[in-house]
């Protein structure tokens, strides 16, 4: 396939795989955020998920905390963001690479 149409592809390709990826990334804040919903950690769905995003991106959020007993779910959740966020980078780097392979060098005779 010629450079021209490969561009277009692989933009797409790319493109699909970082909304999948985002829309993974939301489904698991919201299951975050409904445990600290059901633990009675947060006082309200909309507390929970801006904690919930805050604590995954490592952002930290001041206005929004849990009560003290609940702070090291946080931090767990905190870890787990990273951890997941360091996947995907990881993924992606893979996909760009199968898609998008480097030119080979030639060997040298000797």
């Amino acid at each position: 396939m010629d450079r021209r149409r490969r561009v277009p592809l692989f933009a797409l390709v790319m493109g699909a795989a970082v909304l999948l990826m985002t829309a993974l990334h939301t489904i698991e804040g919201m299951a975050w955020a409904g445990a600290y919903v059901f633990l009675g950690a947060v006082p309200d769905a909309k507390s929970a998920m801006l904690y919930s995003l805050n604590a995954m991106t490592t952002y930290g959020h001041e206005s929004v905390s849990l009560a003290p007993h609940w702070q090291m779910m946080g931090a767990l959740e905190a870890l787990n963001g990273m951890l997941l966020f360091g996947l995907t980078t990881a993924f992606l780097f893979a996909m760009i690479q199968e898609v998008w392979p480097r030119p080979r060098r030639e060997r040298r005779g000797g």
